[in-house]
């Protein structure tokens, strides 16, 4: 079973078409409101992988509430994620112009630096995969994850063909005077780790 966990504040225009697309491909979603857990996005993201788990996820995908993604996008990353042992995240390619799902492209690095896309991906629920760092507030948790699953010896990889649509910043900046400091405390966290 695929589960999907997608926290969200402000419900989004873009939420009720991911809903459906993942009704259709028969994901079980988990929507989390982000008030009942202080808006902090790692606790939510912690809250959600529990519940999938204990519904019997294989595969759980974390998802921004404002992505466009195709039908089949999430089946097709699971196919995927589980072609190598070694697997432990996979996650759709910005680049990607239609959906023709491709070879796995290892990566490394944060987002901005061309690794992991943490509006997007997925990962094994088998797997002793660390939870996420609910000390950060916004940003960088996700990086965090996946230098650890890296480090684990696991593989994170794009698979290339399978497209994504992202509003960068959508909900955030709705309330960046309120998430500019928390923003700044977690990159000095992050940087501070090095």
């Amino acid at each position: 079973m695929i589960a999907a966990v997608i926290p969200t504040r402000y419900r989004p225009p873009q939420l009720e078409p991911l809903l459906h697309v993942l009704a259709r491909d028969d994901v079980q979603t988990f929507l989390l409101d982000s008030a009942n857990y202080a808006h902090r996005i790692y606790a939510m993201w912690n809250a959600g992988v529990t519940l999938a788990r204990r519904m019997g996820a294989d595969e759980i995908a974390i998802l921004n509430d404002d992505i466009v993604i195709q039908q089949g996008t999430l089946p097709a990353l699971a196919v995927a994620l589980r072609s190598g042992p070694d697997v432990a995240i996979v996650y759709p390619d910005v680049n990607a112009g239609r959906f023709a799902p491709g070879e796995l492209q290892d990566t490394a690095g944060t987002w901005g630096a061309g690794g992991m896309t943490g509006f997007c991906f997925m990962f094994r629920a088998d797997l002793p995969l660390p939870p996420f760092d609910e000390n950060y507030g916004w940003w960088y948790g996700d990086d965090v994850f996946e230098e650890a699953v890296r480090s684990s010896g696991y593989r994170v990889c794009r698979v290339r063909g399978i497209p994504i649509g992202h509003v960068a910043n959508g909900s955030a900046s709705r309330r960046w005077d309120e998430l500019g400091p928390i923003i700044a405390a977690d990159r000095a966290r992050f940087e501070a780790r090095l």
